[in-house]
């Protein structure tokens, strides 16, 4: 079986009650900043990302997935949450590196396509 649940990213979906949506009901002009900065933590955390490394510690593999799943939190996305989740379960296996460190960049990229396609219909909005 896969390690995460397939990512169809053409159905994911930013969730009505996420921080994203609350603050562009808000101050669309502050979510598009919002979002730029989440652009920029995933666009590091995939530069980052150590997960294939056999030396990184666990901790340091936690560490890494946890911040990834604060990022996915700002969109609420279920199918995201649960990649995360599912990827936390392999942290610490060396003989499933090569495949977590795939997973988290498919998730980080899947994040940040939902997300630049979140920002762009605010901008859009405003224009």
């Amino acid at each position: 079986p896969p390690m995460i649940p397939e990512l169809a990213i053409d159905t994911l979906a930013v969730a009505p009650d996420s921080q994203l949506d609350t603050l562009a009901g808000l101050n669309p002009s502050a979510c598009v900043r919002f979002a730029d900065t989440l652009l920029y933590e995933l666009d590091a955390a995939m530069a980052a990302c150590s997960l294939a490394t056999l030396s990184t510690p666990i901790d340091e593999q936690y560490r890494q997935i946890h911040a990834l799943k604060n990022m996915v939190c700002a969109t609420a996305c279920q199918q995201l949450l649960d990649a995360c989740v599912a990827l936390q379960g392999h942290a610490g296996d060396a003989a499933q590196s090569a495949t977590s460190a795939a997973a988290f960049q498919a998730i980080a990229q899947a994040t940040r396509h939902l997300v630049a396609t979140y920002r762009r219909g605010l901008v859009a909005d405003q224009a």
